[in-house]
């Protein structure tokens, strides 16, 4: 459909100059019916500009056709390619940023952070920019020692359980990797850490942060549906304050999803060569925990994915960077910036 509505302009609109295209406003100054290919658009109150008809079409469907999602006030344009903010193939009503360095950046905590999507509920899901200044394990060997972290090297190792069965919602019986089944006892270590010693150093902002519905199910290493992958993630759910991404988010962020957007094609022999460069959650020379623990696999209990260039696994117990994420209320109301790194949203 988007792309009949873009010959459906080049057909009958080439040849002519906008002078201003404002809030889908459109002032023709001059038009001249004839073919051109040197027909100049610019329109000093957008900013927009082309030096041909073809790029004055698609900024004049960018700026008044295409579909735009509300953030916080503004409106943001859907995209269909390059880098910015996308439908959610997966989860109707969900629109996240994808590719290299889409203009998401936003001032939270007087800090940069990132904006990875909106949700269906309308609230917002943010990732710091940066890692925070010291490494943490995922868990500790000894702290949690019976039920599912009993077995395996889970004593030894940590548990890669990222909270109590009795904090997960609907208060399973048991978790379960897929192997492995057993109640869980205590929360992990790093969930400890970032909903108490980080939380309380949240001194701006701190009430637009809200309680939300994490997905903390196992992942199947080099899974090649992104539609599976997604039900093993929420087959067990926490509801809390500040968490880390899923190995989804960080798939889904991909600007080459036809290679990179599963974790069977990320960590292929080509994928993992270069996925890592088509990712604006990417960090040079930097290795992150997710929320996202091993399922189906032979690594026991304690096996957890991190990021870095690739998709690896750790030991719960080893310390790697911590990105914190969270959740930020519906009704926030973004005040100022543009999303740029230099120019990031401001909230109100």
């Amino acid at each position: 459909m988007k792309e009949k509505t873009k010959e459906f302009l080049k057909k009958y609109l080439i040849g002519f100059v906008l002078g201003v295209v404002s809030a889908c406003t459109v002032s023709v100054i001059a038009a001249t019916y004839f073919p051109s290919n040197d027909v100049t658009y610019d329109n000093k109150e957008s900013g927009l500009s082309s030096t041909n008809v073809q790029g004055a079409i698609d900024e004049l469907y960018k700026t008044c056709i295409a579909k735009k999602v509300d953030f916080g006030g503004i409106e943001v344009p859907v995209v269909d390619e390059g880098d910015g903010l996308y439908e959610d193939e997966y989860e109707d009503g969900r629109y996240i940023y994808r590719g290299i360095n889409p203009n998401n950046y936003i001032r939270f905590n007087n800090e940069l952070w990132r904006i990875i999507s909106k949700e269906t509920d309308g609230t917002y899901k943010i990732l710091r920019n940066e890692l925070l200044p010291e490494e943490v394990s995922f868990d500790s060997e000894g702290l949690r020692t019976t039920g599912y972290c009993s077995q395996g090297d889970a004593p030894l190792f940590g548990c890669n359980a990222w909270s109590s069965t009795a904090n997960m919602v609907g208060n399973p019986t048991e978790f379960s990797n897929g192997i492995f089944n057993g109640i869980v006892e205590g929360d992990s270590k790093i969930l400890k850490y970032l909903n108490s010693k980080f939380l309380n150093g949240v001194s701006e902002n701190r009430d637009k942060i809200i309680n939300h519905i994490w997905n903390i199910g196992g992942v199947v290493e080099n899974e090649d549906s992104m539609k599976v992958q997604l039900e093993d993630e929420k087959v067990y759910q926490w509801n809390g304050e500040v968490g880390l991404i899923s190995i989804s988010d960080y798939l889904k962020a991909n600007g080459v999803q036809s290679l990179c957007g599963t974790f069977y094609g990320y960590s292929s022999s080509v994928g993992y060569q270069f996925c890592y460069s088509f990712v604006w959650m990417y960090l040079p020379n930097s290795a992150w925990w997710t929320i996202s623990p091993i399922k189906n696999s032979e690594a026991l209990p304690q096996g957890e994915y991190f990021i870095s260039k690739v998709i690896g696994t750790h030991n719960a117990n080893v310390a790697h960077g911590i990105r914190p994420a969270l959740y930020l209320s519906s009704d926030v109301k973004i005040t100022g910036g543009t999303g740029t790194q230099a120019d990031p949203y401001t909230l109100e």
